[in-house]
């Protein structure tokens, strides 16, 4: 291989290098986004089965105070 076919290569493999790290972080940032709105997820069925719940009359309403008291 010459000289200047190497250097190509080099370069090329530099590209790819860079484009699979910044893959790889996007990956990673949607994979925590992706477990935030499971929780999230989960919160809002539980809240909803609550209210359901209420709704029905099997349930003593629940009074929750807001976080500054």
């Amino acid at each position: 291989m010459t000289d200047k076919r190497i250097d190509a290569l080099e370069t090329k493999i530099a590209y790819l290098e860079d484009t699979v790290q910044t893959l790889n972080d996007i990956v990673s940032s949607q994979q925590r986004e992706i477990e935030e709105l499971r929780v999230s997820c989960k919160y809002l069925v539980d809240r909803q089965k609550g209210l359901a719940e209420l709704v029905e009359g099997d349930a003593e309403p629940v009074v929750e105070r807001p976080p500054h008291y």
